[in-house]
């Protein structure tokens, strides 16, 4: 018997923990406050926390996946995924006004790493996930701007493109991760 393939559990924390990040980017939440960082940080470590299991379970499982190659990439991204969505959390909760440094080299750091993932998705010929990298590297590279560089608009174009990215992990889960496995209508 073949386990099930725990991507979409980890795609979907990917997609709401980017919109919930994005709308606080982006202002949608208001005002930066305490609780508003407060609650953002707190998801995103859960959203690392999941990330991380579902590395494990690709990691520790025979071809959960399509294969055992799309099983070691996706342990690897849902790897560093949780890594980085733990530390945003930690950054976002211990949050002092005027110290931006610790973020602003985190979402430099996602950015190149980003633009690795984004050129091997192209070499597997897996579109859309070349699509989410991309879209990462122009948020973070937006967001590293705004916070170190002093580019007003920056913090606000990566939200919404963190919005965009939700959008996108919803699709990458319903219709190319989800309809794989279910049933053909015949």
């Amino acid at each position: 018997m073949k386990n099930a393939n725990p991507a979409p559990i980890g795609v979907v924390a990917f997609g709401t923990a980017c919109f919930v990040v994005g709308s606080l980017f982006a202002g949608l939440f208001g005002a930066l406050s305490p609780g508003n960082m407060l609650m953002s940080g707190i998801l995103s470590i859960v959203t690392g926390i999941i990330l991380l299991a579902v590395c494990c379970l690709m990691i520790a499982g025979n071809s959960l996946a399509d294969s055992p190659v799309f099983s070691m990439w996706g342990a690897t991204i849902f790897g560093f995924f949780s890594l980085v969505w733990l530390c945003l959390g930690s950054i976002l909760i211990l949050w002092k006004d005027g110290v931006t440094d610790p973020l602003s080299f985190l979402l430099l750091f996602v950015c190149f790493f980003s633009v690795g993932y984004a050129y091997h998705s192209y070499i597997l010929k897996l579109w859309s996930f070349c699509i989410l990298f991309l879209a990462v590297v122009a948020g973070t590279l937006s967001a590293f701007a705004g916070l170190y560089g002093g580019w007003a608009p920056g913090n606000q174009i990566c939200g919404y493109i963190f919005i965009f990215l939700s959008a996108l992990a919803l699709y990458i889960m319903f219709k190319e991760q989800l309809s794989a496995v279910l049933p053909v209508k015949e």
